[in-house]
């Protein structure tokens, strides 16, 4: 056991905001003693020989952080983030580039949650896990820099669990940090029944994230989204948490219809949702009922013909023509808002309680066409 009183202040050498140092310490450890790492990957065949190389620049779009090679053999590929998310299409550029390691690995806090997804052909490994493997290596030195490692991690991030209220972030605290530490709590106890799927994503703006569930409609590129996200907006968004307007509003929750494969939003079938609105209606009591307001004529239009035919004026909230040009996708429904109060353990229950009603959207067969 290493000794609380002699453990370095590493957090000088490892700052929050450098990734770059954090692949550094990491490439050296894993330099120093291959064998931990090896374990947790499930490597066979010794590795007191390999090379650890850092920022392998493969091609101009592609540098993994380090990418471990023995006897000339790629043995992995590892993408290290601490505050960051991944960038657009970054593991599968990292995957084309390097087709031929044995393993890939990401590798990130486990209050920070980065979801890969399934079938990206990488896996998540948190810091946690990793260095409490070099805290038991037999180099006196690794174990003692990943046992500081350790306590510096823990002290630096948010530290949330059910009891903790939304909105109640410390003053001085990364804003960001603070609500995206909440929502990978939120991730991490959701559990939904097949065909239902979560994850956890970050938002076309890449400061705010969003818990997701979603699964497959009755109609071809249609599917029911569940979106959970801070409503501040994140234009509004403060550096640090303090007094100010600048608040946690707390959690908006949409339920949406959404079309994808799309190039325009003018397709939407608005009708298929006005057919879901009575399992909506019947499910909760709570919806906001501030007037949806569509901004492409042709989404104004249609959301006009649903509320001529009865359906609330609130409903058709979401993303249009906009969206759908910049990711393929458009999505109507109606949204919950939760008290900015509200503790994760009950924002857990409210997610969870929507299981039932997506599995039941999702079975509504569209109307024909008139």
């Amino acid at each position: 056991m290493v000794s609380v009183v002699i453990l370095p202040a590493i957090r000088f050498a490892l700052p929050m905001s450098s990734e770059v140092r954090w692949s550094d310490m990491l490439a050296v450890m894993v330099a120093t003693d291959p064998a931990p790492l090896g374990r947790l990957l499930g490597l066979s065949g010794p590795l007191g020989d390999v090379v650890v190389r850092r920022e392998v620049a493969v091609d101009p779009a592609s540098q993994p952080d380090i990418v471990i090679e023995r006897q000339g053999q790629r043995v992995a590929v590892m993408e290290v983030k601490v505050l960051a998310g991944l960038g657009t299409f970054q593991l599968e550029r990292y995957a084309a580039a390097v087709p031929d390691a044995a393993v890939y690995v990401l590798v990130f806090p486990g209050r920070l949650v980065i979801d890969v997804g399934s079938g990206s052909g990488w896996r998540t490994l948190t810091w946690e896990t990793l260095l409490e493997a070099y805290k038991a290596s037999t180099n006196s030195w690794v174990a003692t820099c990943a046992t500081a490692w350790i306590a510096h991690l823990a002290g630096a991030l948010p530290a949330v669990d059910a009891a903790t209220a939304w909105n109640d972030l410390m003053p001085g605290e990364d804003f960001v940090i603070a609500l995206r530490a909440r929502m990978s709590w939120l991730h991490g106890q959701l559990a939904p029944p097949a065909p239902i799927r979560h994850d956890l994503v970050s938002s076309s703006a890449g400061v705010s994230w969003v818990a997701r569930l979603y699964t497959e409609a009755a109609e071809k590129d249609y599917r029911i989204l569940v979106e959970v996200e801070e409503n501040l907006p994140v234009r509004d968004f403060p550096k640090y948490a303090g007094e100010g307007p600048r608040q946690p509003r707390g959690p908006s929750i949409k339920v949406c219809l959404q079309q994808r494969n799309i190039t325009t939003s003018a397709c939407y079938n608005w009708r298929y949702l006005a057919a879901m609105w009575p399992l909506m209606d019947t499910a909760r009591s709570d919806w906001v009922t501030n007037p949806a307001r569509p901004r492409a004529a042709h989404d104004r239009a249609g959301h006009q013909q649903i509320v001529a035919a009865g359906m609330p004026r609130y409903v058709g909230i979401g993303f249009g023509e906009a969206q759908a040009k910049i990711d393929g996708a458009c999505m109507f429904g109606a949204r919950v808002q939760l008290p900015p109060t509200i503790t994760l353990g009950d924002l857990a229950q409210e997610v969870s309680s929507l299981y039932g009603l997506v599995s039941d959207l999702a079975k509504v067969v569209p109307p024909a066409p008139q």
